[in-house]
């Protein structure tokens, strides 16, 4: 009989320590667990991007402090509410969602997107996102992170306002602000090109200011360059329909681009052109043909073929503004062939 006490005793006395052994393993895992927790906290709150944890149910499960700080919430008000409710996105609630291309399948996701804060500001992110795993492998959520890119957009809007600059110098004219010869033969054949498919007119004004050379002898030079820029101003002002191109294309002569134009709509053009020149009323006491600048202009129109050329449109623009100058000046001519005159018998 005692020794079946002392045997009791004794699996009590086992039973007793393996229980307390059990108890310390449990307890040691769990300080383990809230270590890994802490630490693993600390590691995310470390970044400077902002990082969101959100389960499959699209409840955000950790959020790290840079993210906290720019929605301006608390870790108590921001975890367990859903992903929607923190930052709405044009993708929410649409097979476009981060989180659903990941539950389906996709192994990672990278976009620029643009967020703002409660005041308003618009902060650019490089938004990427990747499954987050549970213990058998399974995706169970995904990991988002939010990259501030402010000084990279700024960076690359900058280089590209630069290039939009250079742009405009490469194609512009430098003293009056027009279209530089460049652009002009550039446009020309553009426009020659579109025109031959569709089968409609393309007009061309060439434009002179009437005895320029003199007006630079009684002005100088800097009332020469003021004179071509009012000049300038005067034809954008009267050729501004979207396809028209006005381009300074030589010296004192300009040039206008008409498309889809027929010589008619060109002519009434050129004149309104010439009138408003006049009516600047731009002195000019060395000019035999009035006391003010004055334009000469040609108007040549074609329907663009396999047969001519662009060079033959200007040419015809050309021919008809050396008529508007030998006829008197200040005026505009329209081209149009000469008539063969047959020898006398």
């Amino acid at each position: 009989m005692p020794n079946e006490l002392d045997k009791i005793m004794n699996d009590e006395d086992g039973i007793q320590a393996a229980l307390e052994e059990a108890i310390e393993r449990a307890n040691a895992m769990v300080v383990e667990a809230e270590i890994a927790n802490v630490e693993l906290t600390q590691i995310i709150n470390s970044s400077i991007d902002g990082l969101l944890v959100i389960y499959r149910n699209f409840t955000v499960k950790r959020i790290n402090q840079a993210m906290l700080n720019f929605l301006e919430l608390t870790q108590k008000e921001a975890v367990g509410k859903k992903c929607s409710e923190l930052m709405l996105c044009s993708w929410c609630n649409t097979p476009e969602c981060p989180l659903t291309k990941i539950l389906r399948g996709k192994s990672s996701i990278e976009v620029d997107i643009e967020r703002s804060r409660r005041n308003g500001e618009m902060v650019p992110f490089m938004f990427s996102a990747t499954p987050l795993r549970g213990i058998e492998g399974s995706v169970i959520g995904m990991v988002a992170h939010f990259k501030d890119i402010t000084e990279r957009k700024y960076a690359e809007n900058t280089l590209k306002e630069a290039n939009e600059r250079l742009e405009r110098l490469s194609t512009s004219d430098g003293l009056t602000g027009v279209a530089n010869r460049r652009c002009f033969d550039q446009t020309l054949q553009k426009e020659w090109t579109r025109l031959q498919r569709t089968k409609e007119h393309l007009s061309l004004i060439m434009c002179d200011v009437d005895f320029f050379k003199l007006y630079n002898d009684a002005y100088g030079h800097q009332g020469g360059d003021d004179c071509l820029k009012s000049v300038a101003q005067a034809l954008q002002e009267n050729a501004r329909r979207g396809g028209d191109c006005v381009a300074r294309y030589g010296g004192e002569e300009f040039a206008v681009i008409m498309p889809a134009t027929e010589e008619k709509n060109a002519v009434y053009v050129a004149d309104k052109i010439r009138q408003a020149v006049e009516q600047k009323d731009i002195a000019h006491i060395k000019s035999s043909v009035a006391p003010r600048v004055t334009l000469s202009l040609g108007v040549a129109t074609i329907v663009p073929d396999d047969l001519e050329t662009p060079e033959s449109l200007i040419k015809r623009a050309d021919e008809a503004l050396y008529r508007a100058k030998s006829s008197g000046r200040n005026r505009v001519v329209l081209w149009e062939p000469v008539p063969e005159i047959s020898p006398k018998d």
